[in-house]
């Protein structure tokens, strides 16, 4: 890694806090000290640690002549009057002006690095309290040492937005390295949508390596919508943190569709009574793809409940590897847990490895997993094809229906046009095979 790290800027430069510039030198201490992940790491079993090596990435830099109006026009999106924000290289580029109505009643809908200057306090209340649990230590410390810019929502108790917030992040130029952080915190008994966009602007190598973290408080739901479409000469490391509090309830949704290597970790915990948590993802890797995904859901109390439901579509000879674990805290009593993972295989030199894991230290739970790899069945292939559709349109409308379901989760018209409309785009670049 040739970064020199230590030299990175502030998003507010010598305005940043105290507690946020000595947790970024703590957090470059702490990178320095970590060793890198090895093959004798458990949370590491599958993976494709050369891709780890980075040998002349750099700081991504301002790009002057990026219209982002081309690129946002251009890209699946909400289409509609909904807030947003635009980024490119982590520089804000474009935010619409908020609803006075909603400022009035204390809505945060802002880039991090005015948080920083506005929201201090608020901020460091939440700000990446979550420690790593699957294995990515160095890079989630990498990523705090070097982050730029980033958004903070924060939904005051009691509001419900009626419409979904939307964030674009773009990489561009080659070698680039991008570190994006969203932090979404919803009030008691509010609610929000937010749509997130991560792709690149160019067909050049580049790593993004971002940070999610989501807090539900009390009887609050919140929905996070996040799609990844970058160059396919790209890596990606995302690392998702969600938190549900007592009766509330938390949708993380992502859809891979570009890089070469990605690897995402996604931990839910489980905090209070009634606390439900749905990790829903739909990949779609073709040619020599490799995603590699890490989940975790932690009931840390009684009475909470999850769903996880994973569908991966392989073209090619690309690869997936999925290792969940459901893990049931002392005390958790009650907790209904739930994983699944579904692989469907659309050559004969894909790879699919599934690795679904318990580990329960209380009574009375309901805890289930499962995970299955099949290929396209024959049965279904027939009887579209009787009715006069040619194999290959037939073997995509199998496909379709194969990831429908999981989209269909979301339960939202608006971001479930965005996520099938990506997935149309893919399956056409794809086309017959």
């Amino acid at each position: 890694m040739s970064l020199a790290l230590s030299d990175s800027p502030s998003p507010v430069g010598e305005n940043s806090p105290k507690w946020y510039s000595d947790s970024r030198k703590l957090a470059w201490q702490k990178f320095l000290e970590t060793p890198w992940p090895s093959r004798k790491d458990e949370d590491w079993r599958f993976a494709n640690l050369k891709k780890l090596s980075y040998e002349n990435v750099c700081d991504s830099e301002q790009i002057d002549n990026f219209d982002y109006n081309q690129y946002v026009s251009n890209s699946v999106s909400l289409k509609g009057d909904n807030e947003s924000m635009i980024f490119n290289n982590d520089r804000l580029q474009y935010q619409s002006n908020l609803d006075d109505e909603l400022l009035d009643k204390g809505l945060i809908f802002k880039p991090l690095s005015l948080a920083l200057v506005e929201n201090a306090d608020l901020l460091k209340s939440y700000f990446m309290k979550e420690g790593p649990k699957l294995g990515s230590e160095k890079l989630l410390n990498l990523h705090k040492a070097r982050q730029i810019n980033g958004y903070f929502i924060y939904v005051p108790e009691g509001l419900s937005l009626k419409h979904p917030l939307e964030i674009f992040h773009w990489l561009s130029g080659e070698n680039n390295v991008i570190f994006p952080y969203s932090l979404i915190v919803t009030g008691a008994g509010s609610s929000v949508k937010v749509a997130e966009y991560t792709a690149s602007s160019d067909d050049e190598f580049g790593l993004a390596c971002g940070v999610s973290d989501l807090i539900a408080e009390e009887g609050s739901e919140l929905t996070y919508v996040r799609t990844q479409n970058l160059s396919e000469k790209a890596h990606s490391v995302h690392i998702s943190n969600v938190s549900a509090h007592a009766n509330s309830t938390i949708k993380n949704f992502s859809l891979n569709l570009g890089c070469e290597w990605l690897r995402q970790e996604s931990v839910c915990r489980l905090l209070g009574d009634e606390a439900h948590s749905e990790m829903i993802s739909v990949n779609v890797p073709e040619n020599n793809q490799e995603f590699d995904m890490r989940t975790m859901q932690l009931h840390e109390h009684s009475n909470t409940s999850s769903d996880l439901l994973y569908k991966n579509a392989l073209y090619d000879k690309s690869k997936t590897t999925f290792a969940g674990m459901i893990k049931v805290e002392d005390g958790a009593h009650f907790t209904d847990a739930y994983q699944t993972c579904r692989n469907l295989l659309m050559s004969d030199e894909c790879e699919a490895n599934s690795m679904p894991g318990l580990e329960i230290k209380a009574d009375q739970v309901k805890c289930s997993h499962g995970s299955t790899s099949n290929p396209v069945a024959e049965e279904e292939l027939f009887y579209l094809m009787s009715r006069g559709i040619e194999e290959s349109i037939s073997k995509q409308l199998v496909t379709f229906g194969f990831v429908k379901d999981a989209v269909d989760r979301l339960n939202h018209p608006q971001l479930e046009e965005v996520v099938l409309g990506k997935l149309e785009r893919r399956f056409k670049k794809i086309g017959v095979r």
